[in-house]
């Protein structure tokens, strides 16, 4: 079953968007999986994206990252967001990525009845999809591929989790490591 991504006429509200839990860690031996999640929609303005992370103490190279393939043939949007609150959007091809600039970004902590999370909001602007998409339409039962992901890979807390069953000795963006997201205006 695919996962359902809103659409918004108008500005986006993270509250009422499907949760994609990212509960699958196939490489891990030990206890180690943070509780992660992502939220993702399309609203007037273009692409919204947030991440959560349950880490009271996160590495600073501990990320999530959501990967897409929007339109057959194109690169790869990729999306990563930082425990030291750095982010990177960026096009990904089989031998090199190029980093867009003209991306938002809103980073926060805190701590709920759950625990200590950190987290963030990524934006991409319409302008910046449908120049390197331009075959992508914002439409009520368009699918994309895509996956979501957290990863850190420091041997001091190594983990490797997923959206959609991955395999890690493929490239996260690999077309079997992706799965479907089907855009809805519930």
């Amino acid at each position: 079953m695919a996962f359902l991504v809103k659409i918004f006429p108008a500005s986006p509200d993270f509250e009422s968007l499907h949760v994609a839990k990212l509960t699958c860690f196939p490489l891990e031996k030990r206890d180690y999986k943070p509780y992660s999640q992502a939220r993702i929609c399309f609203a007037g303005d273009g692409l919204h994206l947030q991440f959560v992370s349950f880490e009271a103490t996160p590495l600073d190279d501990s990320f999530m990252k959501g990967i897409f393939s929007l339109t057959p043939g194109r690169p790869l949007l990729s999306l990563s967001l930082y425990a030291n609150q750095k982010a990177q959007v960026a096009l990904e091809e089989e031998t090199h990525s190029t980093s867009l600039t003209n991306f938002m970004t809103h980073f926060f902590t805190g701590e709920d009845l759950q625990g200590v999370y950190w987290g963030g909001n990524l934006f991409v602007p319409n302008g910046v999809l449908a120049e390197n998409f331009p075959d992508f339409s914002v439409k009520p039962k368009a699918v994309f591929q895509g996956n979501f992901y957290k990863i850190c890979e420091n041997p001091q807390r190594p983990h490797y989790g997923c959206y959609y069953s991955t395999d890690f000795s493929k490239g996260l963006g690999h077309p079997e490591n992706l799965g479907a997201f089907q855009l809805m205006d519930f």
